[in-house]
């Protein structure tokens, strides 16, 4: 008889076989949220509200859907993705942007990180010049890494990215004898510190890259979770020479777990994407599962979740007021989303911070994980969309006594 040793083997040395892009993100992740042995408040990720995914439905949606498409469902699809989760896409820009766009212009990816991710291998190469702001969300920086571009990073304010900054970038690049090759600008609820691109600055956005010659990559995970405030025409929709591409996503109004996002661009662009995506089309199964059941209950579910996560975001900012209202503090305040960015009180031993913050299990991530380069070391971000309305008050209420008891004497 065989026996089957079960001790760990070794690792063979793989270093030096590693690929020039693998080199370049090797170690160079960042953590999004400092480490905290089972939170107790976690307000460090993204994390959609389990209590509002629509278990029975996709029950419901899955069974009708096996029922009418049975074995299309279970083989490999289309390569741009199913046709009707495209066309799905095209009725929630529709109904929510009043943008239109047709299936041909949708690319489907394994969530809105991939999407960004084709994008970005499709027209980045290592040392190329992009444009992005700073901050900017955590997880689409390590994408960024990864593709070894050189980043110049341009401030946000209470109008999103700065294009006065961005005109200057392009113009050092262009001094240079270079072509800046992308924008990437989050331009609704901007994560994480929150604020919308106003009209204006799309506009003036989309000139700039005329002028310039180059593309915009606009993120949008949020916009259908608006709490108050007017929706802003896409950039993609200002765009009159092709040259904006435009990323969304499922997770945030159906859960993290389907993993479903998308590109919308030019038509003729679309295979520059498809020689960076597995062939078959990407989950097949799950993308009709959601687009039957978000055909019938879209409109019903997102106005549920803009009420869910309006009361979390406001419990948070209650909580934090309470305690820091004596204070120099500077609070976002976004009209949508799951995030407030936080600028400490200036006396703020942010060392010290961790230190009982981590005592009283909270869960946040520090401003620097938001950064290209320096920057973000008086800021956190903490995220309401997790935790019910009582903890988001209570726990923010703990972080702000913590954020008192960190100050310097």
């Amino acid at each position: 008889m065989l026996t089957v040793m079960t001790t760990a083997n070794p690792t063979a040395r793989f270093e030096e076989l590693l690929s020039s892009r693998a080199r370049i993100g090797w170690g160079g992740s960042v953590t999004t949220s400092r480490p905290v042995s089972s939170p107790i408040y976690e307000f460090g990720g993204g994390y959609p509200d389990p209590a509002s995914f629509p278990y029975d439905g996709l029950v419901e949606a899955t069974a009708k859907m096996m029922k009418a498409e049975g074995a299309e469902a279970l083989t490999y699809g289309d390569a741009q993705g199913y046709r009707g989760l495209r066309e799905l896409v095209c009725h929630k820009y529709r109904l929510f942007e009043n943008l239109e766009v047709t299936p041909e212009n949708i690319f489907v990816a394994n969530g809105s990180g991939a999407a960004l991710s084709l994008a970005f291998s499709a027209f980045v190469d290592p040392g190329d010049p992009i444009i992005i702001e700073a901050p900017t969300f955590s997880g689409s920086l390590n994408n960024i890494r990864r593709h070894g571009p050189e980043v110049f990073g341009v401030p946000v304010d209470e109008d999103g990215m700065v294009t006065s900054a961005v005109r200057e970038s392009l113009e050092k690049i262009r001094r240079q004898g270079r072509r800046c090759k992308l924008i990437y600008a989050i331009v609704n609820f901007q994560n994480p510190a929150g604020p919308d691109l106003s009209i204006g600055r799309r506009q003036e956005l989309v000139e700039l890259a005329e002028e310039y010659d180059t593309l915009i990559l606009e993120d949008d995970a949020y916009n259908e979770l608006r709490f108050e405030g007017d929706s802003k025409p896409p950039v993609y929709a200002l765009d009159r020479t092709g040259r904006v591409i435009r990323a969304g996503t499922l997770s945030k109004i159906l859960g993290a777990g389907v993993r479903l996002g998308w590109l919308c661009a030019p038509r003729a662009m679309l295979p520059a994407f498809q020689g960076f995506n597995f062939g078959g089309g990407v989950n097949p199964f799950m993308s009709r599962v959601a687009t039957y059941f978000l055909r019938e209950h879209m409109e019903a579910h997102v106005k549920v979740l803009v009420n869910v996560y309006r009361a979390k975001r406001d419990a948070m900012l209650r909580g934090l007021w309470e305690m820091l209202k004596d204070t120099d503090v500077e609070i976002s305040r976004p009209q949508g989303g799951f995030f407030i960015w936080i600028k400490l009180p200036s006396a703020t031993d942010v060392g010290r911070l961790e230190e009982l913050a981590f005592k009283a299990r909270v869960q946040y991530t520090p401003g620097p994980a938001f950064f290209a380069g320096k920057g973000g070391e008086r800021h956190i971000r903490l995220a309401f969309s997790y935790e019910q309305p009582d903890k988001c008050y209570e726990g923010s209420r703990i972080l702000a006594k913590a954020i008192l008891d960190a100050r310097r004497a």
